[in-house]
């Protein structure tokens, strides 16, 4: 196992409400940290820094001499870490005067087939979606955005030819990229220090949310609701078409399935419901996010 990887699971059992092909493998990791210097490193601490990133490697040399960050003239050069190893980490964390303002949190799903990656990739596109979402989700070039590419808080999905830890193929690789020393404060990190012992796990529990619809009746019958704000009583039982010949045809059903086929997704979906104020919430149920979770441990 690479010494930059975080967390690895196989063999997970499949509770009954997720329906995605379980991966054979889970890697959660930092695939970068970029941070402001008030002080230059000395050569030793460079060649240490270069030698604890992973395949991407760092950009110190590049942006060396750099220009002074334009908010605060303190700090002389931004660099950016890939795949920082724990001994970076900790050892940036004990370096005075740097100042974390990006991050992001990695997850690596491997398949055993490229149908299986494929097949996963549809499901996590239909039902991923993004808690509070306010922007618009975007594809460009096989990565999906959940808004503009460097917004302060974006899930980043994507297929890569090969995982960047272990090399193995027929990933799925899931990030949520945060950009900005605000936007890491409300995630309650204010330093490098803050991802020393980081429970991966625990993050990516509550963030990696899939969503399906509970009942499409009610889905129908919610927005057949929303239509008409000025009725004082709207129907709460499902909308039945009965014809003479016996053929019973769900009105409210096929509504909601319509909807959710012209929305093709979840997310888009709940997107056009805050737009036209329809309560599309109290019809949708949380998916058990378990068999992507990586494993309850901190590395």
């Amino acid at each position: 196992m690479s010494p930059q990887t975080s967390h690895y699971t196989t063999n997970k059992s499949s509770p009954s409400h997720f329906k995605g092909v379980i991966p054979s493998a889970t890697y959660a990791y930092f695939d970068k940290i970029a941070f402001w210097i008030e002080n230059v490193f000395t050569e030793e601490e460079k060649a240490f820094i270069r030698s604890q990133c992973g395949p991407g490697g760092t950009d110190i040399d590049r942006n060396f001499p750099g220009h002074r960050a334009r908010f605060d003239p303190r700090l002389i050069q931004r660099i950016e870490t890939r795949q920082p190893t724990p001994a970076l980490r900790k050892f940036l964390s004990t370096v005075p005067g740097i100042h974390l303002n990006m991050a992001e949190f990695t997850l690596d799903l491997i398949f055993n087939t490229e149908e299986e990656r494929d097949e996963m990739w549809k499901y996590l596109d239909q039902h991923l979606v993004k808690r509070k979402h306010k922007g618009t989700v975007r594809y460009f070039k096989g990565t999906r955005y959940t808004d503009r590419r460097w917004a302060s808080l974006n899930h980043v999905a994507y297929r890569p030819l090969f995982a960047k830890l272990t090399g193995e193929v027929y990933c799925i690789h899931l990030e949520i990229r945060v950009c900005g020393a605000a936007a890491l404060r409300r995630l309650k990190i204010g330093g490098i220090a803050d991802l020393v012992e980081f429970d991966h796990h625990a993050f990516w529990e509550t963030r990696l949310l899939l969503k399906k619809v509970r009942d499409f009746g009610q889905l129908g019958r919610s927005y057949f609701n929303s239509l008409r704000p000025n009725r004082k009583d709207t129907p709460r039982k499902p909308r039945v078409f009965s014809t003479r010949a016996g053929f019973v045809y769900y009105t409210d059903r096929r509504l909601g399935q319509t909807i959710l086929r012209a929305s093709r997704t979840v997310q888009n979906m709940i997107d056009a419901a805050s737009r036209s104020e329809f309560p599309v919430n109290r019809t949708l149920v949380r998916i058990d996010n378990t068999p992507l979770l990586p494993a309850n441990s901190n590395f």
